[in-house]
């Protein structure tokens, strides 16, 4: 019988002897205690950065640079640490959007980091394009926080653009850019968990959402929120986020 209700690899897939091979690597290096068992430099030893950006830039077909990335201990922790650092749901941020359906443990992680029931808000999806734009544009119109803005973003908004979970829903192109324009025209933090992109199977990876962010002028609103649980092993417990300096100054300078 097969579990479809746990998101989890089957055993004979998790590279065991891969892990064994790289740890005994890794510890038998000349600087292996302050590499691997020593406090590492707040967004990540500047290697394993660099490492991850050539992979990235490889799986994604488009360039990454470690200036935008930050190491994190997996997408969920990742998540609560950005909604602490960026957010303050008591005063500024005052509405949380949901992708609708979307992944379901993320409103306990919303609701632990301070956030009520009542400021979250549903976008349904359009057929197999993703949200709904022009109904997203709505509600930031008639929401809009009227104070001058500050290093907290006025609204969050959470989604899964491709392969989304559970409906497996790609953003349209069309869709990403708007995302982003209004991100930054009504001071919206968007959150992309990117946890699916690199097990595209078929076609090209879409241009992600924090792509379109960093290419274009203004604040930067997008993190993307990457993992090593789909592609190696749920228990690495390893992830990054990728955002423009900004961000990445304001959250990876805190991770310790």
């Amino acid at each position: 019988m097969i579990n479809l209700m746990s998101g989890q690899p089957s055993a004979d897939l998790l590279p065991t002897k891969l892990f064994d091979k790289a740890s005994k690597k890794a510890l038998s290096r000349p600087n292996a205690a302050n590499d691997m068992l020593q406090y590492p430099t707040e967004r990540g030893h500047p290697e394993f950065l660099n490492n991850l950006a050539l992979f990235l830039s490889k799986e994604y077909n488009s360039f990454v640079s470690s200036q935008n990335l930050c190491a994190t201990p997996g997408a969920s922790l990742s998540l609560q640490h950005i909604l602490t650092m960026l957010t303050r749901p008591q005063s500024s941020t005052r509405h949380v959007y949901f992708q609708d359906p979307t992944y379901f443990l993320s409103f306990d992680i919303f609701l632990d980091a301070g956030f009520s029931r009542d400021q979250f808000i549903g976008i349904p999806e359009q057929d197999d394009s993703g949200i709904d734009i022009d109904l997203l544009q709505s509600y930031l119109i008639k929401n809009r926080n009227g104070a001058q803005q500050n290093k907290f973003f006025d609204s969050v908004l959470y989604c899964v653009p491709t392969h989304a979970n559970p409906t497996g829903s790609i953003l349209s192109a069309e869709k990403r850019k708007r995302l982003v324009q209004l991100g930054k025209q009504y001071n919206m933090l968007i959150i992309c968990d990117d946890v699916y992109d690199i097990l595209t199977y078929q076609g090209d990876i879409p241009q992600r959402v924090i792509a379109y962010d960093l290419e274009s002028d203004g604040k930067h609103v997008v993190i993307s929120n990457g993992s090593f649980s789909k592609i190696l092993a749920p228990g690495a417990r390893a992830g990054w986020i990728e955002a423009g300096d900004s961000i990445i100054k304001q959250v990876g300078n805190w991770y310790v």
